[in-house]
């Protein structure tokens, strides 16, 4: 089923990216299976151009909640960087952390658009 999922994107963003340069614009999109802790999307314009936006789920601990989100949104922006995107097309979405007995436990989703 995951195969199939991958395969269905894949084709959705290779289309959506022959549809641009047919309108004469640019179009670079690189699709990825689905998984859990990323999401990625490919749209168009009116004017041609795609934008590929993806979404990336990290978690983390720290001694204190402001330690506890940084380490969360380093782990899910090193996730972007390995997908093959650059930190300065991302930033922190939402967070989330909670406390368990002294630590902090954070999640942190981030949303990367080119």
């Amino acid at each position: 089923m995951i195969r199939t999922s991958s395969v269905r994107l894949r084709v959705t963003a290779v289309a959506l990216a022959a549809s641009a340069c047919l309108l004469g614009g640019a179009a670079s999109a690189q699709a990825t299976a689905p998984s859990p802790d990323r999401a990625v999307a490919a749209t168009g314009t009116a004017t041609g151009t795609a934008t590929e936006t993806a979404k990336f789920t990290g978690s983390g601990t720290g001694g204190t909640m402001g330690s506890a989100i940084e380490s969360a949104t380093n782990v899910a922006l090193s996730y972007a960087q390995a997908a093959g995107w650059q930190r300065s097309q991302c930033y922190r979405l939402a967070s989330d952390v909670r406390q368990s007995g002294g630590w902090f436990t954070a999640v942190s989703q981030v949303f990367c658009q080119r």
